[in-house]
């Protein structure tokens, strides 16, 4: 006969809700994907038939994407004489992609560059209609009050634009690699202008909650695997007064010379001195030695990893061990892939040019989830390994 005791810890078991664990999030950035569709790109899945690129990923396993906003896009709002396509990666198409995205019961990781073209540590241009209104401004206290207003608004219209229709992203991204800050030259990372590039952050973390108090802030820095230069950052983001949910960390192999041992190590390093979660916001691997017209690509080779395995088969097995690694590191919520949808198309390169048809090189198109011709890659039949 059962005892009080233990009629009573079966009844509590009973009535209390088992709390599943959380998913483990692979995925990758889908944001050129209108332009490929536009270009005429065709998705095929391993044996060869077409079908909707998102629903091939999910097919596979992907539970997650991210999606990358730009302010304005089109002629005459990127630099150096590049810029991406209009109506590619700004609001509208955000907002489409997420649609899409959450149709397919998929998670979303917006990030939001805070300009009309790329960013990363060379370059953090704030978008030019932001330029041209700062310039008319009597001083730089008057710009630098003004540019904290555009952010804390254009972080909200986004964000209320999102949740309108549905599609509410679980993660939001305050810049991409702002290791050297964002919003030059007024958010450099230098040490005596910490406070301005906090107080941007702040307006920004301020505004995503404001709006949607769920949506986790991620704050991504490049070169995962330098405990170093995580320290130095995020302990002046700490002693700034900066708030993160999220630590973001952009992993090659080719750039960081970092094994996948050595990232896990790293990863958990830092979320144990931060007490926060960490999501690898970029990784990419090369599943072919050239792109598809015969040049390198950007990732030259594997870092430590040997040239042998530039190829389908080494592509499929440093994903495994990469995403099997996080999947063990505590803390570690996820992996995003770069760029797994930007196939080779001749339409298509890393941005357009001013006043040419032809598209610069598309640098990515030896490191997607796809082949040449779009077709799946074997390092989608390991996907649901780790997600599901």
């Amino acid at each position: 006969m059962l005892d009080r005791r233990t009629l009573l810890a079966s009844a509590l078991a009973t009535a209390l809700p088992v709390q599943a664990a959380a998913p483990f999030l692979a995925g990758g950035d889908i944001s050129a994907l209108t332009w490929m569709e536009a270009a005429g790109a065709v998705y095929r899945d391993r044996d060869g038939r077409p079908g909707d690129c998102l629903a091939l990923l999910k097919r596979y396993g992907h539970n997650i994407v991210r999606i990358r906003l730009y302010d304005h896009t089109g002629p005459g709002t990127g630099a150096d004489g590049w810029y991406w396509p209009e109506g590619s990666m700004d609001l509208p198409d955000v907002l489409a992609l997420a649609r899409r995205a959450k149709a397919q019961g998929m998670q979303i990781q917006l990030t939001l560059h805070y300009s009309d073209f790329w960013t990363n540590s060379k370059t953090q241009d704030p978008p030019h209609a932001w330029r041209r209104e700062l310039k008319q401004l009597p001083d730089e206290a008057a710009r630098f009050e003004r540019l904290h207003a555009l952010v804390e608004a254009r972080t909200r219209e986004v964000m209320q634009a999102m949740v309108d229709q549905g599609t509410a992203p679980e993660f939001v991204s305050l810049g991409n690699e702002i290791e050297s800050g964002l919003l030059y030259p007024w958010g450099r990372a230098t040490p005596q202008n910490w406070p301005r590039l906090a107080a941007l952050l702040k307006a920004g973390h301020a505004a995503v909650k404001a709006v949607h108090p769920a949506a986790r802030v991620v704050l991504h820095l490049d070169g995962g695997g330098d405990e170093a230069k995580y320290r130095d950052w995020f302990d002046h983001a700490r002693e700034q007064g900066v708030a993160w949910d999220v630590i973001g960390s952009s992993y090659y192999p080719f750039w960081t010379r970092k094994s996948v041992t050595q990232m896990a190590a790293f990863s958990a390093a830092v979320t144990q001195r931060y007490d926060c979660d960490l999501l690898v916001m970029e990784a990419g691997f090369n599943f072919a030695a050239k792109r598809a017209d015969g040049w390198p690509g950007q990732l030259e080779n594997n870092g430590p990893y040997p040239a042998s395995m530039s190829s389908p088969e080494g592509q499929r097995d440093f994903m495994a061990e990469l995403l099997g690694a996080m999947k063990a590191t505590p803390r570690v919520l996820g992996v995003l892939y770069w760029d797994p949808i930007m196939i080779a198309n001749r339409k298509v390169g890393w941005a357009l040019k001013e006043g040419s048809a032809e598209p610069g090189p598309n640098v990515v198109s030896n490191t997607t989830l796809f082949d040449f011709k779009g077709r799946a890659l074997p390092v989608l039949d390991i996907w649901k390994r780790y997600t599901q």
